[in-house]
């Protein structure tokens, strides 16, 4: 898998404020457009740093991310929180979900290939003790 980067806001995706003058209405959703759809463990990384990012503004609200296909979307904000807040929490996540999805696939990888290797030693070892059997 290569990385994921962040391409942008995802303009036309971007929601209304109800501003119905209850808590939180003038908050709404804004999708960022990523560089490709990431893998679910991907997402669920990316995600799990949102709500726990190594480093944040006083104005970060963990809960409100989630991935859908090629958009990381937090619904529960705004324009201007993500340019003077979240952007760089953004960074962030993206950096870490691209390193640990990256060390897990490696570690798949090996363990594949661990499992390989076993199983290909096995098809040998029934094949050498089934020639030395004499009925």
């Amino acid at each position: 898998m290569s990385d994921i980067e962040i391409v942008g806001i995802d303009v036309d995706g971007v929601g209304q404020p109800r501003n119905d003058g209850t808590a939180g209405s003038a908050l709404y959703k804004v999708p960022i457009k990523l560089s490709a759809t990431p893998s679910r463990l991907w997402a669920d990384i990316a995600i799990k740093t949102w709500d726990h990012p190594p480093s944040f503004s006083t104005m970060h609200r963990p809960g409100i991310a989630s991935v859908i296909g090629d958009r990381f979307i937090l619904d529960g904000t705004t324009l201007e929180e993500v340019e003077a807040h979240h952007a760089e929490t953004l960074k962030l996540v993206v950096e870490r979900a691209n390193a640990l999805a990256r060390e897990a696939e490696e570690r798949d990888r090996i363990e594949k290939e661990r499992l390989a290797q076993e199983a290909q030693a096995h098809t040998e070892n029934v094949e050498a003790v089934a020639k030395r059997i004499n009925f």
